[in-house]
């Protein structure tokens, strides 16, 4: 089978979404401290039918996405959320659900395999005691390792899910290791994003040079040993890629095929083949930005909506990533302009080779 990161990027060059993250519901069984959406035990007010939810995995098909990311809230909240992945997995779409992992038992983890589900992305956030207390649930993190047990034990690939907070940054160099020990091929950290709960949150960011620190520990560790460690993706802090691209450089390893895909496809994939949906329908650049919507599914349909994204990703960028050398590379995290500036072309305020 293709490989997935060429399946997205050239459905991205083809005209077509590349990857859809699909907030499927805001009910939570959850309190995390960051959380973008602010979920909670309650649904959003108009939240798509059942009926809706399959004829969008219908319209995500035709649309010729490869990848849907299924999420929530907690998407194992929704009462029909295997007959979403079973429609997903009629017409052959690759998936990766993310949830806190609390919900699956044998007989989950069996239907997920059973559904075909590409992996299962699940949150630590540090030790036992810290995690619990930062999620607002005892015992969490015991049942989280439980699960990821379970479904390791059924051949089910596993990544692990974390925030870069002032809290959480202690935790984070112990919690590759955790992500090894567990049998994690992946460990997906995000930088903060001040959205939902994590609103007006800004003195629980980490510093630019502490973001550095980070990207220097990850690079030692890869570079390591590059065919038997874990895999790193950085959300919301496209800079580190450019951050990694010099330091690569710097080091006389040739770099020439990565600066070619990002210049193809840039660091932050706002407008360059990703698609967010919230539980409502509402169609949007980024999950991390649920106030800037370009339509509804329900008027505009899965194509209606990315020409609409890739009108965005066409447009210039302004102050000072739009005067960068790197901006056809990076062009900053547009959520954080956008909340930042109110302006989503505006600059990126998080930038590792600027502060």
């Amino acid at each position: 089978m293709e490989e997935i990161g060429q399946r997205t990027l050239r459905a991205f060059q083809e005209g077509r979404p590349s990857e859809i993250i699909w907030n499927i519901t805001n009910r939570c069984n959850l309190t995390c401290r960051h959380c973008y959406v602010d979920a909670d035990y309650s649904k959003a007010p108009n939240e798509l039918s059942p009926a809706e939810a399959l004829e969008l995995v219908d319209q995500i098909a035709e649309a010729g996405v490869p990848l849907l990311f299924v999420t929530g809230g907690e998407p194992m909240t929704r009462p029909d959320f295997w007959d979403i992945l079973a429609r997903a997995q009629h017409h052959g779409i690759r998936v990766v659900v993310s949830t806190n992992s609390l919900y699956i038992d044998d007989e989950a983890a069996d239907r997920l395999v059973q559904l075909d589900v590409d992996y299962l992305a699940t949150s630590l956030y540090g030790p036992e005691a810290f995690h619990d207390a930062y999620v607002g649930a005892k015992g969490a993190y015991r049942r989280t390792v439980e699960n990821i047990a379970r479904l390791k034990k059924r051949g089910i690939k596993v990544g692990i899910k974390t925030v870069v907070t002032a809290s959480t940054y202690p935790h984070f160099f112990n919690l590759v290791q955790t992500t090894k020990d567990l049998g994690c091929g992946l460990l997906y950290a995000c930088d903060l994003v001040e959205v939902g709960r994590a609103a007006n949150q800004r003195e629980t960011r980490v510093s630019g040079d502490q973001l550095r620190e980070i990207a220097d520990f990850i690079l030692a560790d890869v570079l390591k040993d590059p065919d038997r460690g874990i895999e790193y993706d950085i959300g919301a802090l496209p800079s580190i890629a450019v951050y990694i691209m010099k330091k690569l450089k710097e080091r006389g390893i040739d770099v020439t095929k990565g600066v070619a895909r990002m210049k193809v496809k840039s660091a932050c994939p706002v407008g360059k083949g990703l698609m967010g949906i919230n539980a409502e329908g509402n169609i949007l650049p980024c999950s991390f930005v649920q106030d800037f919507s370009v339509g509804n599914v329900r008027e505009l349909g899965i194509r209606g909506g990315v020409q609409k994204l890739f009108e965005l990703g066409r447009s210039p960028i302004d102050g000072a990533c739009g005067e960068c050398e790197a901006v056809e590379l990076c062009r900053g995290c547009r959520v954080k302009a956008y909340h930042a500036s109110g302006n989503i072309l505006g600059s990126d305020p998080i930038c590792l080779m600027r502060n």
